[in-house]
């Protein structure tokens, strides 16, 4: 069964003065697949307006099988290099199921159940953010 996910932004920006980069993006984690770019569920985009001056915005949604699990990763850099952001696990349904927050390399345990900290590390992997320490609430 098809399940529609909607309202995602992906968004790549920068401040005029190149200070400030905001990066957002979606994966989709398959049962069958593995790990995939939203690309390849993709129902529809519309453009908007990126929170920086230069760089693109849009507002996405995807079409996801159901079991799949989708991820969303929103990192923002600030005038003093110091990265900070969120990663989010939501469900086939497009509930909210985990989430982690990213500051200085530390990934932490925000909310949600922490079996799906494991989707979270193959994120941080496959991406390669630079990670010095975790806590996502999966440790003994």
């Amino acid at each position: 069964m098809k399940l529609v996910l909607g309202d995602f932004r992906v968004e790549s920006s920068k401040s005029r003065s190149g200070k400030h980069v905001l990066i957002s993006t979606l994966l989709v984690y398959k049962k069958k697949e593995g790990l995939v770019p939203y690309t390849k569920c993709l129902i529809s985009e519309a453009p908007i307006s990126p929170v920086y001056r230069e760089g693109s915005a849009k507002l996405v949604k995807i079409e996801v099988d159901q079991g799949d699990l989708v991820v969303y990763v929103r990192l923002v850099k600030n005038f003093k290099g110091v990265v900070k952001g969120y990663l989010e696990v939501y469900s086939s349904r497009g509930e909210l199921l985990y989430r982690a927050k990213y500051s200085s390399g530390v990934v932490r345990f925000s909310k949600g159940n922490p079996v799906y900290a494991w989707l979270v590390r193959v994120i941080l992997d496959v991406v390669k953010i630079p990670v010095k320490a975790t806590y996502l609430g999966d440790e003994k």
